[in-house]
């Protein structure tokens, strides 16, 4: 079986996602360098996979903020 999902996010749920995640993992001291770092470099590469990848896709998934829902 060959099926190809990708899973969607909205470009600022992704870059405050991202901000906070650099920091967590001690990639940048604070919020405004994750911000920054999202801005300047991953955004910009999942655009690049977007333009890239979408055609190839199957079926999309959008994520999306649930605040019923927690990973611990």
């Amino acid at each position: 079986m060959d099926l190809r999902w990708f899973v969607l996010v909205e470009s600022e749920v992704a870059r405050v996602r991202l901000a906070r995640r650099h920091v967590a993992a001690g990639i940048v001291n604070n919020p405004e360098e994750g911000d920054r770092r999202a801005v300047e470099n991953d955004l910009p590469n999942g655009d690049e996979v977007i333009r890239l990848l979408v055609p190839c896709v199957d079926e999309f998934v959008t994520s999306r903020e649930d605040e019923g829902w927690v990973h611990v």
